[in-house]
């Protein structure tokens, strides 16, 4: 597949600790919002594509309640489970087959249930989820290699978060705006060793939506467009082994096949900035590695050295990242809006890699998804 797709609205409703209204209310605000930032109607649309779990949402076919709401009825409407970027992939796929000019992808996160519950629901009913496995103690596991295997300490895990927070403090749309330091957040209590309760991201509730066009009628209706040029998705297997676990074998499948789609071949020095979903502060690390933005071994370096901070030379997740900001169900969408934006209004950066997975309910195989961004004349 080739070809590129332009984003031409957004919208981002929210985000804290609980909201008023419910999914299909918001999904309806942040969808009219991006349609309306597009300069387009609902009638244009020939496709809507749902972002949501059953399992936060707490119905069954959630979709089925936020799909008319962000425009699908009477319309081709689809549902993918993650994050967002897996339903911006969809949407991609649709738009390049000529099946539709115009999608619209949404989410929202509004109803509260007991995190502990759901992600240990998420797991085998045979062997994991009898000993009370959930997503907390396998991020601790992982984090337990980071510090054994590649040489990371507590205080780099501290450092990543301090590093989070205070570029969340600057964002308007961050739910966390603490701007806790290094020291504040080795003070906080242990969680799961060595996961300290503030390098570990919050539930945020909100809502995001993106209207998608095709290269032609993106380039009918905006001027300086930013450009989605290539995507991919991979996955590791359930009972994989332990070493495709922690080298994120999954992500870099993604992040190999969205670069060759955008004619990427070196990311290290192709991609200016990065929006990753690391729902515990450290694993941005090896999540920079596995997308190929730097070399393996260095990017606990490039914390330390200040390059990832927002202000290096490399920003990755100058939007203060998950530990700012975590809707599960609309996060992919919501770090796709945040490298738009910081393309947008940052000329010297060209282009940006958005990723995404479902590990917020936890690992095990866990399913990635990798979109890189562009602004015209790259």
């Amino acid at each position: 597949m080739e070809g590129k797709i332009g984003i031409i609205g957004y919208s981002l409703v929210g985000f804290d600790d609980d909201v008023k209204l419910r999914s299909d209310e918001m999904v309806f605000r942040a969808s009219k919002s991006a349609l309306d930032a597009a300069g387009i109607s609902r009638d244009d649309l020939g496709t809507t594509v749902i972002s949501s779990i059953d399992a936060y949402d707490g119905i069954t076919i959630s979709n089925g309640l936020m799909a008319p709401a962000g425009g699908g009825y009477q319309k081709d409407a689809t549902r993918i489970q993650g994050g967002g970027v897996g339903a911006i992939f969809s949407a991609f796929a649709g738009i390049l087959s000529n099946s539709a000019d115009f999608s619209l992808v949404a989410g929202a996160d509004a109803v509260r249930y007991d995190d502990e519950v759901v992600s240990n629901s998420s797991y085998d009913a045979l062997f994991r989820r009898p000993v009370g496995m959930f997503n907390l103690p396998g991020y601790a596991l992982v984090a337990t290699s980071l510090l054994k295997e590649q040489g990371a300490t507590e205080k780099d895990f501290a450092f990543a978060a301090a590093k989070s927070y205070e570029a969340a403090a600057k964002n308007p749309y961050s739910h966390r705006k603490i701007a806790a330091t290094i020291e504040q957040v080795l003070e906080s209590p242990y969680v799961f060793w060595p996961l300290r309760e503030l390098e570990i991201a919050p539930i945020s509730k909100g809502a995001a939506a993106l209207v998608l066009a095709s290269e032609e009628k993106t380039k009918e209706l905006v001027k300086d467009p930013i450009w989605v040029t290539g995507i991919g998705a991979g996955s590791n297997q359930y009972y994989g082994s332990w070493s495709d676990l922690t080298s994120l074998k999954g992500l870099r499948a993604a992040g190999n096949r969205a670069y060759r789609m955008a004619g990427v071949t070196d990311p290290e020095s192709q991609i200016h900035v990065a929006e990753v979903f690391a729902p515990f502060a450290p694993f941005e690390c090896p999540i920079i590695e596995a997308l190929g933005l730097c070399r393996e071994g260095e990017s606990w370096k490039m914390l330390r050295d200040g390059i990832t901070s927002s202000g290096g030379a490399k920003p990755i997740n100058p939007s203060g990242g998950t530990v700012g900001t975590n809707p599960p169900s609309c996060g992919g969408f919501y770090r796709t809006i945040q490298a738009a934006m910081y393309l947008t209004e940052n000329s010297n950066v060209g282009r940006a890699v958005v990723q995404d997975s479902d590990i917020n309910l936890g690992f095990f195989g866990e399913t990635y998804h990798v979109a890189v961004l562009e602004r015209g004349g790259v």
